[in-house]
């Protein structure tokens, strides 16, 4: 094996030997999998992974792809899992099985259906391959005696005597509620052992390619968390804590101080906006690496505006122009590649670091996270090892999508029970994921540790700066437009600055016409998801410039303002939804207690609740249950009569919200129901009954083996967030300018793929979604157009760009005017 070739590169020297890479790989896996329990196993998957490649015909297939042959190619990795199945004892079921799956499904979108819902397996149907196809026979003859001693060692090692139950099996059930959740974890820790063999493998790839040496220490390194804390204490240590909100973030502070010297486990922090939670929650994480020795931190946050705040801040205190990019990585789709450039010198180094997590403060969303543990693709699933040994802040928690709350609290759970994570949830208004659910599927409900705040009353108390005014009469009560567009007025003849948050963009698009022709204020803004992020970042910018300045002003935006958006206004109003929704348009009014009385005294805002008159919602299905149990909520808790004061931040009113809104969905909601098939996501990630059952029907015998999921179908279905749109690119700022840059590619160029990425890249600042059949109806009326043909990559007609509303189907004149189109 040693003259036998692995891969090719343009430098010299130009081949890596197969047996180099095998072992590398080897080596990179123990050090990944030392954090998961399973070191061994995983270092085993690494040396065999790529034995396949030893073969004349894959070292065929290589020589011609060099030489620009094109050759099909060639299976590699099942003679793999074959090897793995006659090297090993016959009755080591658990470990052999766990061996064979990570080797075969190294490539592609990982894991198989170990039973499909139809009770076939694609996993037996590829290990009872042809050996004279695999050429098992070869590979055998060309084993190394490195190899063939690692195995024997490992065989007759203690860690093999009980079949890797002790790192397999037992870790599995730890604080488990059913057995349902064993099968899970079970699932969820093969998932990390392929993990760790897909990271081991790119990274040494990626590392030959690139010509560059790649050391251990770079993954293995615990970063120095008492420097880093020590430079958040010096920061807090500045805060004023003279006032009250001093006090309070003090506190709280001081709070997640202790917390963190106490043990790991799930704990919640329900502060509500303005109490400092971002860095509180970062020394209690602190803290707990420093005890713990922990690899990572990550923040977690759903709104990539929330992320970009975040990150700023925690920046700023931890790291310094000679640190700059060292210690914080931030991980989401918006991230530009000039941003990329100045944090870390080179697009290349940064998105090296953004492919596998490796910094010790990782910022990032929802998404990648749920995708890390429940996504198909070898990018996603390489990624998930580094959640071990780590601590997990999740911010605004609230927003969690419903169809994965209970893969997210199962998930959660097997994070902290068993590969010794940390969380907290963050949040004021906390779903209460640890009470979701009906009694009998209580086994569903995420398991906490306690509350980082003893009193949340008094706590919301000191920090109320808002009433909430009823005008819905308890949900049974409705008005136009009209009449939400009179009582802005109204309210602007008392306040300099108000804000109405609507939910849906046509009813933005209505009341700001109205505002706008009303004359109430000097300068009326609209947001919407209808503007380009580079236009609606301009805006914001614009109404905190106005807001400093004291100008009279109105801003009408739908609900993508009520979260990682630090504007304060005199008042607001809400249309109906869920409570949570409701709170969040409420910490943008008197967000810091601002706001005063003729008598020049701190007094509180006003957030007003209006049912929207005849509201067409389509299928928002979520809002209208939050909004049904919002009523309910308005009723159960009434408004004072004279004043229609109501006092929803109070724990007994968010606790009844989330029990109702909870109670009003599905339980196949809840475990990621899949259109078209009997059991969910979260069921075939689990036990997987229905495809077993479905087998024994079949084949009139038991499955044989402790791995039973439908890892490959489940993986292929889950979607954080279902997105049937397609981006346009509109001409705003330089978006004028891109469809120019794009026709002036050339696919010949060698660069091409390069200069396409990052065009692309550029492009999300200036694109605009829009559903499938709106794409249809701007395609059809001659408003869009392609970059060029067949690209996919669609350009609007600057007719149809309006600068105060963004995307509208109307022709806009240059003067900015709108004519019927």
């Amino acid at each position: 094996m040693d003259e036998i070739l692995a891969r090719w590169r343009n430098t010299e020297p130009n081949y890596q030997k197969l047996s180099d890479h095998l072992q590398e790989t080897g080596v990179f896996c123990y050090a990944f999998g030392k954090d998961i329990g399973f070191p061994e196993i995983a270092e085993i998957s690494g040396l065999l992974h790529d034995v396949g490649k030893s073969t004349k015909t894959w070292q065929l297939y290589l020589i011609s792809s060099v030489n620009g042959n094109t050759r099909s190619k060639k299976d590699h990795a099942t003679a793999g899992g074959q090897l793995i199945n006659d090297l090993f004892p016959n009755e080591s079921k658990l470990i052999v099985v766990a061996l064979e799956a990570v080797v075969m499904y190294h490539h592609g979108l990982g894991l198989p259906d170990f039973i499909s819902p139809d009770g076939s397996s694609e996993f037996k149907k590829r290990l009872e391959k042809d050996i004279e196809e695999t050429e098992l026979d070869e590979v055998k003859t060309k084993l190394l005696p490195f190899l063939n001693a690692k195995i024997s060692n490992f065989i007759t090692s203690e860690k093999f005597f009980d079949d890797g139950k002790k790192a397999l099996l037992f870790p599995c059930k730890r604080k488990t509620k059913s057995n349902k959740q064993v099968f899970f974890n079970m699932g969820m820790h093969l998932r990390n052992l392929s993990s760790c063999l897909i990271d081991a493998d790119r990274s040494d790839s990626a590392a030959f390619e690139e010509n560059r040496k790649i050391e251990l220490s770079e993954y293995s390194k615990i970063p120095n968390w008492d420097k880093l804390l020590l430079k958040l204490e010096k920061y807090l240590s500045c805060v004023s804590s003279e006032n009250e909100l001093g006090k309070i973030r003090t506190s709280l502070s001081e709070k997640c101080k202790t917390l963190g010297r106490g043990e790991k486990g799930i704990f919640t922090c329900s502060a509500v906006t303005g109490a400092g939670k971002t860095f509180a929650s970062l020394r209690f994480a602190l803290e707990q690496a420093i005890k713990f020795n922990m690899k990572h931190i990550f923040v977690i946050a759903p709104y990539t505006s929330i992320l970009d705040q975040n990150a700023e801040e925690i920046r700023k205190v931890l790291e310094n122009e000679e640190t700059k990019g060292q210690i914080v990585l931030e991980c989401h789709s918006n991230l530009s590649v000039e941003k990329k450039e100045y944090l870390m010198e080179s697009e290349n180094n940064y998105s090296r670091f953004e492919e596998n997590w490796n910094s010790p403060v990782i910022i990032t969303t929802m998404v990648q996270f749920l995708e890390s543990l429940f996504a198909s693709g070898t990018k996603k699933i390489g990624r998930m090892h580094q959640l071990a040994n780590s601590v997990l802040i999740f911010d605004e928690i609230q927003t969690l999508p419903l169809k994965t709350t209970y893969l997210f609290n199962w998930g959660v759970e097997y994070l902290v029970n068993v590969c010794s994570c940390s969380a907290m949830l963050c949040t004021a208004t906390q779903p209460g994921l640890d009470k979701i659910g009906k009694e009998a599927d209580k086994c569903f409900r995420l398991r906490t540790d306690g509350e980082v705040i003893d009193n949340l009353s008094e706590h919301f108390n000191s920090l109320k700066r808002v009433n909430f005014i009823d005008m819905t009469s308890g949900g049974l009560k409705s008005h136009t437009a009209n009449d939400i567009c009179d009582y802005i007025k109204t309210q602007m003849k008392k306040i300099n600055s108000f804000l109405a948050v609507v939910n849906t963009k046509p009813q933005a698009s209505e009341l700001f016409d109205l505002v706008k022709n009303s004359g109430c204020a000097e300068f009326v803004y609209h947001l919407s998801t209808n503007m380009c992020p580079a236009h609606r970042k301009r805006v914001i910018e614009e109404i905190k410039d106005k807001l400093e300045t004291g100008n009279k002003i109105v801003c009408i935006s739908t609900r993508l303002i009520e979260a990682g958006v630090d504007l304060s206004f005199q008042g607001a109003l809400r249309y109906m939804a869920g409570l949570d929704s409701i709170i969040q348009t409420a910490g943008r009014c008197n967000r810091h207690n601002e706001l005063k009385d003729e008598a020049g005294q701190n007094c509180h805002g006003q957030v007003a609740i209006f049912s929207y008159k005849d509201e067409k919602l389509g299928s928002l299905e979520e809002l209208k249950i939050g909004q049904d149990c919002m009523g309910r909520i308005l009723r159960d808790y009434p408004a004072e009569k004279e004043t229609k004061n109501c006092n929803l931040i109070h724990p007994d009113v968010i606790y009844s919200y989330f029990k109702y809104f909870y109670g009003s969905l599905p339980d196949s909601l809840l475990k990621y129901s899949i259109k078209n098939h009997e059991a969910s996501v979260l069921d075939m990630l689990s036990d997987n009954q229905y495809a077993v059952q479905n087998y024994e029907d079949n084949y009139g015998k038991q499955w044989p083996y402790y791995y039973r999921q439908a890892f490959k179908t489940a993986w292929e279905n889950f979607e954080v967030i279902a997105d049937a749109t397609t981006g346009i690119i509109v001409p705003y700022g330089e978006g004028e300018n891109l469809s120019g840059e794009y026709a002036a590619l050339e696919k010949m160029d060698k660069d091409y793929y390069k200069n396409l990425k990052n065009l692309l890249k550029k492009s999300q600042q200036y694109t605009v979604n829009v559903y499938s059949n709106q794409l249809e109806k701007l395609g059809k009326a001659k408003m869009i157009y392609e970059v060029y043909p067949q690209s996919g990559i669609y350009v609007l007609d600057k007719s149809y760009y309006n600068e105060e509303k963004g995307l509208s189907y109307e022709i806009v004149e240059s003067s900015g005017n709108l004519l019927n189109f």
